[in-house]
């Protein structure tokens, strides 16, 4: 049976940004529906619940609902992958994120996948510390993150780094 996309209470108050006790009063009043817990024993909340009022925007699935998509297909599995720990979902949800302006949230997801070693993100976060995007400025970090890119072997962060 194909279970609807959801996220964690932690991951939904970040995005919504509100806090975890207001939403876990609207689920005691029944606004929103808790879903079975994940693996680690997390609160779940569909994201069709809460995608207006996400500080990013979510393409609704465009396929019928009784059909699974993948995460190049469905932005709200996208976000369900990232938040379950996915490092290619949590880069391709900070490029959404950066896309839409919210440096902040890109910001936080690079991170979340550049500490599984995704030299994408790792680059990504060179480009935003040097830029100060999200972050202040800050050549030094950004020096750090692009040398991990080129050393887990992302081409475009060694040619880089060898113009230097």
């Amino acid at each position: 049976m194909y279970s609807k996309p959801a996220i964690t209470i932690d991951t939904a108050a970040m995005l919504m940004q509100l806090s975890k006790r207001t939403l876990w009063r609207h689920l005691s009043e029944g606004k929103l529906s808790q879903q079975p817990k994940d693996s680690e024993g997390r609160a779940m909340i569909l994201i069709e619940e809460i995608a207006g009022q996400l500080a990013i925007r979510l393409l609704p699935p465009a396929q019928p609902a009784n059909q699974p998509a993948s995460a190049d297909e469905d932005e709200y599995v996208l976000l369900a992958e990232a938040d379950r720990g996915n490092s290619d979902a949590q880069n391709d949800l900070a490029l959404l994120c950066l896309e839409q302006g919210q440096h902040a949230f890109a910001l936080h997801y690079f991170q979340r996948a550049a500490e599984q070693n995704h030299a994408d993100a790792m680059h990504y976060l060179s480009s935003l510390y040097e830029q100060g995007l999200g972050v202040p400025p800050c050549s030094d970090t950004a020096l750090v993150w692009l040398t991990k890119a080129a050393a887990c072997g992302h081409a475009i962060a060694r040619a880089q780094l060898a113009a230097l």
